[in-house]
């Protein structure tokens, strides 16, 4: 490099840094949008809003939920992959968004691993296997039993196609050889108030959705698909335990920037979501709704989501799930 070329570059170095202290320093100047890609009343919206909360206390400005539901969560994931790199747009999205979807749509509208800066991981759970009053099964052997006498007339419920609550009931069915039906509904609000009303059988559910109904006998947990069993349910078994290994899946939700977001906003909204998940009242509300707050750095998150991606888009392909 000459040294004209040297003086252009350090010039437009000096430049851009006071540019970047100076958004830092009046950031945020109005108020941040958090896009859930799912309806109101659903898990990541129930943790959308605990957040929000929070982040508004930190951050002087108002938090705002938009839900954009549709199409397994990617109508508002693509909106915000398309927003201004403002850090007044941000995304909380899930394993569903960006590690299952690559998957399961051959033209996804969005670029999970390239279109988006991770922010920070928020949450990380089991799913709950969940039987409705209405099904004659009080564990996993029963509901594998009753499912195999009647082939075809147990359904279960989803949060709708290509979710993660969809795929577990996929997986499932997989693992025990069982003929059940998929009903997929839009959101999670109303996929709980099916399994209420006895329209669908069982449902392998986020336990935000079911924990309060587990906990007041209205619906039953059978069995969870994590590793080890759930704090908040310590009598309910793993999928292991009670006979069904090869299904341990965990879900998790996130935050995400549109690409080309500064890191200086990133950090701060890293930091902001931390201290939020941090605050001994969200943590108590999510270990009440089933939840575990992780709030990982921005560095963390971001190869975790690829390591994620990675797994579930083999998964997906491996099972010869599609949507389209």
């Amino acid at each position: 490099m000459n040294a004209r070329s040297f003086r252009k570059s350090l010039l437009a170095l000096c430049l851009a840094f006071p540019v970047s202290w100076a958004t830092a320093q009046t950031f945020p100047s109005k108020p941040v949008t958090i896009v859930v890609p799912f309806p109101a009343g659903g898990a990541l919206d129930m943790v959308a809003r605990v957040l929000a909360e929070q982040m508004r206390t930190d951050l002087g400005q108002p938090v705002i939920v938009d839900n954009r539901a549709g199409a397994g969560g990617t109508i508002g994931s693509t909106a915000v992959a398309k927003a201004a790199p403002d850090g007044y747009t941000i995304l909380l999205g899930s394993v569903a968004t960006h590690a299952i979807a690559a998957g399961l749509y051959q033209k996804l509208p969005y670029d999970p691993l390239n279109d988006f800066e991770p922010i920070t991981q928020l949450t990380s759970s089991p799913l709950v296997l969940t039987a409705s009053p209405q099904l004659k099964a009080n564990n996993v052997a029963e509901l594998i039993a009753l499912a195999k006498a009647a082939p075809g007339t147990v359904n279960y419920a989803s949060t709708g196609n290509g979710t993660a609550v969809h795929i577990a009931g996929e997986a499932l069915r997989t693992a025990t050889q069982i003929n059940v039906v998929h009903v997929p509904y839009r959101g999670g609000a109303q996929a709980t108030t099916a399994m209420l009303a006895g329209e669908v059988g069982f449902i392998v559910a986020n336990p935000q959705l079911v924990m309060s109904f587990i906990k007041a006998d209205k619906l039953r947990a059978l069995a969870v698909t994590g590793t080890q069993r759930l704090d908040a349910l310590p009598n309910v078994p793993t999928l292991k335990e009670a006979g069904v290994p090869g299904v341990e899946i965990t879900t998790w939700f996130g935050l995400w920037a549109p690409k080309g977001t500064p890191a200086v906003l990133v950090e701060r909204l890293n930091a902001s979501a931390r201290k939020a998940l941090a605050a001994p009242e969200v943590k108590r509300q999510l270990e009440t709704q089933g939840d575990v707050g992780v709030g990982s750095s921005v560095a963390d998150f971001s190869s975790f989501v690829r390591t994620e991606h990675k797994y579930w888009v083999s998964f997906v392909q491996a099972a010869g799930i599609k949507i389209d």
